[in-house]
C-alpha cells in the first residue's frame, strides 16, 4: 500500500512570499535585503534546460564564518562570474575558500526591472573573530572558544528555513 501524502505547516519566517516556493538555488529573496559574506567551498558546473534551451553555468557551493554550509548553492550567471574572476582569476579550482559578498539589487531584463544577486567587486575582510584567531594560531595560541550567546540575542539563530548571516558588520 503506498503511503498517504501528509501535510506539513510551517512558517518559515521568511521576509519575501517567493521564499515560500520551492528552489534548488540561491535566489535574491534569500538575502532577506541584507548582504551576505560566505566563503567558497566548491566550483562545479550545473547543466540544466531553460525554455527548450540547454543551459551550463559555474554552481558555488558557499559555507558561512561557522564553516556551516549555506543551505542552497549560487548559480553565478556571466555577470557574477566575470566579477568573481576579477576578484581571484580565471581558475574556477582557485576560488574554492575565498570568500564573496552577495547583495540584492536589480537589473533591466528585457525592458523589465528584475531583482537579483550581485558579488561585489571588492575582496571581503575576513570577519574579525576568524581574523583574530588566525593571528592567535600564527602565533602558537590555540583560539578561545566564542562567548555563549543568551537567547534573543541579536546573533540568535535565524528562524527555521531561513539562511545563516555572518554575524559580522558588513
Amino acid at each position: 500500500m503506498a503511503k498517504q501524502f501528509e501535510a506539513k505547516e510551517e512558517d518559515i519566517g521568511a521576509q519575501d512570499y517567493r521564499a515560500y516556493f520551492d528552489s534548488s538555488i540561491l535566489r535574491v529573496w534569500h538575502l532577506n535585503g541584507k548582504e551576505r559574506t560566505w566563503r567558497i567551498t566548491s566550483v562545479t558546473r550545473l547543466t540544466s534546460e531553460f525554455k527548450g534551451e540547454t543551459r551550463k553555468q559555474p554552481l558555488l557551493k558557499l559555507e558561512d564564518s561557522k564553516g556551516a554550509p549555506v543551505p542552497l548553492p549560487l548559480c553565478l550567471n556571466k555577470t557574477n562570474a566575470k566579477t568573481v574572476a576579477a576578484l581571484y582569476g580565471n581558475n574556477p579550482q582557485k576560488w574554492v575558500g575565498k570568500l564573496i559578498t552577495l547583495y540584492p539589487t536589480t537589473t533591466d531584463v528585457a525592458g523589465r526591472t528584475e531583482d537579483c544577486i550581485r558579488i561585489r567587486n571588492t575582496v571581503p575582510k575576513p570577519p574579525r573573530r576568524a581574523a583574530a584567531a588566525e593571528a592567535e594560531v600564527g602565533n602558537g595560541h590555540v583560539p578561545s572558544d566564542p562567548p555563549a550567546r543568551e537567547p534573543g540575542d541579536d546573533n540568535d539563530e535565524p528562524p527555521y528555513g531561513a539562511l545563516e548571516d555572518d554575524h559580522h558588520a558588513h
